[in-house]
C-alpha cells in the first residue's frame, strides 16, 4: 500500500485530491502530523493560493526527508517544470491533470521513477516552449529564460508594477511574482533593478 500525503493551501482542492487517491485500492491517505510515520509520496498543490515558489516550498521539508514529491502546477511551462525538478520534485503535472494521471504519477514516484507530461519532456529536451508555438527558450548560463519570463522582464524594465504586469499579460499577480522569483534565480540577482540591468547587458530585453 502506497501512503500518500496531500498538501494544498485550498481545503477544497485538498479534499478533491484526497478523493482521487481514495479511489485507487493500492493507495492510502496519510494522516499527516497525526502519525509519526512518513508518507511514501507527497502530492503538493502549488496553485494560485500558494504564496511561495515551488523550490522554496520543497526546501521547507525537514532535513534528511527524501519523500518523493508529485507537484501540481498552475502554469506548466519549461522553466516552471525544470525548476520543480531541480528543486527535488519526482513528478510534475498541470493542476488540470486527470485523476488517472495523478495516480500514475504517484505510483511512479513511489517506484523511484520521474514522470512529466510528454509535451514538457520534449520541451526540456529540445529547449523549446511546450505550448506548441515552437518558441526557443533563451539560454542564460546553465538555466533557461522562457518567453513569458522575457515578457515579464521587459515590462519590469518599462517600470510597471506587479499588478500592472498582471493586467498587461492577463495573468494573476501571484503568477507574476512566481515568474519574478524564477527570473531572479536564473539571472543571479536579488531585486528588480539588478534584473533589468542584467537583462539589458545580456541582450535578453530591449528597452
Amino acid at each position: 500500500m502506497i501512503r500518500v500525503l496531500i498538501v494544498s493551501p485550498s481545503s477544497g482542492t485538498r479534499r478533491a485530491l484526497e478523493r482521487v487517491v481514495a479511489r485507487d485500492p493500492g493507495l492510502a491517505l496519510h494522516a499527516g502530523s497525526d502519525t509519526p510515520d512518513l508518507p511514501d509520496v507527497i502530492v503538493l498543490d502549488a496553485g494560485p493560493e500558494s504564496h511561495l515558489p515551488v523550490p522554496m516550498l520543497l526546501e521547507q521539508r525537514p532535513s534528511g526527508n527524501t519523500t518523493p514529491f508529485v507537484v501540481l502546477l498552475d502554469e506548466l511551462d519549461g522553466a516552471a517544470g525544470a525548476g520543480a525538478l531541480r528543486a527535488g520534485a519526482r513528478a510534475v503535472l498541470p493542476r488540470s491533470a486527470a485523476p488517472e494521471e495523478i495516480r500514475a504519477a504517484v505510483r511512479a514516484a513511489a517506484a523511484g521513477l520521474a514522470s512529466l507530461p510528454a509535451a514538457l519532456a520534449g520541451a526540456l529536451l529540445d529547449g523549446t516552449s511546450p505550448d506548441g508555438t515552437g518558441a526557443k527558450l533563451v539560454d542564460t548560463r546553465d538555466q533557461i529564460l522562457t518567453p513569458r519570463e522575457r515578457q515579464v522582464l521587459t515590462l519590469l524594465g518599462e517600470g510597471l508594477l506587479n499588478k500592472e504586469i498582471a493586467v498587461q499579460l492577463d495573468i494573476s499577480e501571484h503568477t507574476v511574482k512566481t515568474h519574478l522569483a524564477a527570473i531572479y534565480e536564473k539571472l543571479d540577482v536579488s531585486n528588480r533593478a539588478e534584473a533589468v540591468a542584467t537583462g539589458l547587458r545580456r541582450g535578453l530585453i530591449m528597452l
